[in-house]
């Protein structure tokens, strides 16, 4: 089977490719970042009616989403973390296993406060953490 997707290591830059790593993310920041949010929807929802008010400086103190990051199993800085979640090298060959992957993840509280949906975006035309080959989308899909 061709190989469309190649996880490029955090560490040291190299591809994986002999399946030796995985894609990851730590749930335990991913939860950080969703506990922030709930907080700020309990300080700023009007307990009378529901609606909900907050500025430019609440959206500024919020973190950042958790980046999920790829690694060789070696170069893992965290390998021993079991607070993360982990897809092996070897079930993102394609861009059709990332939309496997999207659905088995959409259902995970914690998903939308990582950068998955930039992931996503990036097997247009690959990034730092994954380098895509087999054909590109359509240019007119490409503003999307």
């Amino acid at each position: 089977m061709d190989r469309e997707l190649t996880l490029i290591c955090s560490t040291c830059a190299e591809a994986i490719a002999l399946d030796d790593g995985c894609l990851w993310v730590s749930r335990r920041q991913a939860d950080t970042v969703r506990q922030a949010y709930r907080a700020l929807e309990q300080r700023r929802t009007d307990p009378l009616d529901g609606s909900m008010s907050f500025g430019l400086a609440d959206l500024l103190a919020l973190p950042e989403p958790a980046v999920w990051r790829a690694d060789h199993r070696d170069c893992d800085p965290e390998r021993e973390d079991g607070g993360h979640y982990r897809i092996p090298a070897d079930r993102l060959r394609l861009r059709a296993d990332l939309l496997d992957w999207t659905a088995h993840l959409a259902g995970k509280v914690w998903l939308p406060h990582t950068d998955w949906r930039d992931l996503l975006r990036e097997t247009r035309t690959g990034s730092t953490r994954l380098a895509v080959s087999g054909p590109r989308p359509p240019a007119h899909l490409a503003a999307f």
